[in-house]
């Protein structure tokens, strides 16, 4: 009776966790948000019933220069792909690009700024869902290594949008890509702040670069 119930207590979340990235997809904001709250609100509630530390769950604040030190190259590569990825697909996608250009809503610099801060939390919320839940919880039933491919493929489906198949394929695989980085970071690392600030980096200068590409 307690596998059982050991094993219902890590399925059930994440066939929870999955219904709701998949179903409602994480570019319907009401979708992102339920998939985030399932998410954060389980991962502490336990914590909070097992009697357990942040620590235990991946916030180890300590660690944070540390990791930087001894993971910098690894932190910093997504904003590598991100450069890479955005001018590509410029250059390799010009149909692609210029439907971007003309759907996109003008943004001005002053409002790129206030969304900074914006894109620090939504990227500390997504990996504390994404890495601190359900790659944790995929570690109770696989490798590793699925664990970080599974948890990247469910990031990367959650974040389809209506696109041109062609960009659709492209975004993903780039998307894709920069999370298992994240993934091999928290891996690595065990330490949720460490990801946040790979995945707020790589954000916050595509966005930058975006706006350059597109707005100037």
């Amino acid at each position: 009776m307690k596998n059982r119930n050991e094993l219902l207590k890590t399925y059930i979340p994440i066939v929870i966790f999955g219904f709701l990235c998949l179903s409602v997809g994480l570019n319907n904001v009401d979708g992102l948000r339920l998939t985030l709250l399932f998410s954060i609100l389980y991962l502490f509630i336990e914590n909070i019933m097992n009697k357990g530390k942040l620590e235990d769950i991946g916030f180890i604040s300590k660690n944070i220069l540390s990791d930087i030190k001894k993971h910098w190259w690894l932190i910093l590569l997504p904003v590598v792909v991100g450069i890479v990825s955005i001018n590509f697909f410029k250059f390799l996608l010009p149909e692609a690009y210029s439907y971007a250009s003309d759907t996109m809503p003008m943004l001005s610099f002053g409002k790129l700024l206030l969304q900074v801060p914006q894109l620090l939390i939504l990227a500390f919320a997504e990996e504390i869902a994404f890495r601190g839940f359900f790659q944790t919880k995929l570690y109770d039933i696989t490798k590793p290594i699925w664990a970080i491919i599974i948890t990247s493929l469910f990031f990367a489906i959650g974040n389809f949008s209506a696109i041109p198949i062609t960009s659709l394929i492209y975004v993903s695989f780039f998307i894709f890509i920069d999370n298992i980085i994240y993934g091999v970071i928290y891996q690595r690392t065990k330490n949720i702040y460490s990801c946040t600030i790979s995945h707020f980096l790589a954000n916050v200068i595509e966005a930058f670069i975006l706006y350059i590409y597109l707005f100037n």
